[in-house]
């Protein structure tokens, strides 16, 4: 009885704030990004949109010219030093979208026909026109919406070997991160593509995964999919800022190292203090490599 009671009380709770999460995704409204003024050692942290769409463009080319066929491109759309959730939910998803267009147009030029997925139907159509003027790009989407997915069930389950085509060439995600079945569903086409094409995603969070955001004991379809998943990403532009008084940033561009950022209290001067070749988890950021600077 008191397992049941704590099942339902989790529910509730999920299902309130999956609620809140929705109502606020279908709003139009828009936050303008602010941009931040660097003083940087080293010259590797972007200076502004521009570059960081200039720089995720160029390190996917190079991954796929690479063979590599899992990418990852992860950055904050409200600022260079925001983090996800600052932002209203359905402004930070416009920049999303606005921020892969413009990946997009770069990446089409290299003569791929690229099929895009939205998190669900309403997404893809709310997003259509956005992309109508890339020839070679196609809309798609990954789920149907359902009051049942914030609990990683699927009623209206998309199978995803009838959305692709044969002359489809790269597979890009557009932020998997509402509900659990869209990541989920991204591992579905990774196994259902015979041709084993490269598959990009792009402001997944999927750090909310890797950390354990979603315990196991309630989403355990979506932890038993991504349990050997989500290490054979690897890192295109990945920025992860911490914010606080002693804060930072996490930044990988490839081929290069994963290089750790300390910035000043006013945000306006970051500073490059640490690399490594490996991708350390947020954990080792935040309480073993960011303290020694500030000691």
């Amino acid at each position: 009885d008191g397992m049941a009671t704590r099942l339902l009380l989790w529910c509730t709770l999920v299902g309130a704030f999956g609620g809140i999460r929705r109502i606020s995704r279908m709003t139009t409204g828009c936050r303008t990004p602010i941009l931040v003024r660097n003083a940087v050692f080293g010259g590797s942290f972007p200076n502004n949109y521009n570059d960081v769409v200039r720089r995720s463009s160029g390190a996917i080319q190079k991954m796929i010219e690479d063979d590599k066929r899992f990418i990852e491109v992860e950055f904050p759309v409200t600022g260079l030093s925001a983090v996800p959730g600052d932002g209203e939910g359905a402004g930070e998803m416009t920049l999303s979208a606005e921020y892969i267009l413009e990946i997009l147009k770069s990446v089409e030029r290299m003569g791929k026909t690229i099929r895009i997925f939205f998190p669900d139907e309403q997404e893809a159509k709310r997003q259509k026109n956005k992309f109508a003027g890339l020839a070679n790009v196609r809309v798609d989407f990954l789920t149907r919406p359902s009051a049942l997915g914030d609990l990683g069930l699927d009623p209206f389950k998309v199978n995803m070997v009838d959305r692709i085509k044969d002359d489809d060439e790269l597979f890009v995600i557009a932020y998997p991160s509402f509900n659990p079945n869209e990541m989920i569903q991204v591992r579905e086409l990774a196994e259902s593509d015979a041709m084993e094409r490269p598959i990009v995603v792009i402001n997944g969070e999927l750090d909310r995964i890797r950390s354990g955001y979603y315990p196991g004991f309630f989403y355990p379809r979506l932890i038993g999919a991504m349990k050997d998943f989500l290490p054979q990403f690897d890192q295109a532009l990945y920025l992860h800022n911490f914010k606080g008084n002693r804060g930072g940033a996490l930044l990988r561009e490839y081929p290069g190292d994963y290089t750790v950022f300390t910035r000043d209290s006013l945000g306006t001067t970051i500073t490059k203090v640490h690399s490594q070749a490996e991708m350390p988890t947020l954990k080792e950021v935040s309480l073993e490599i960011l303290p020694k600077f500030y000691s």
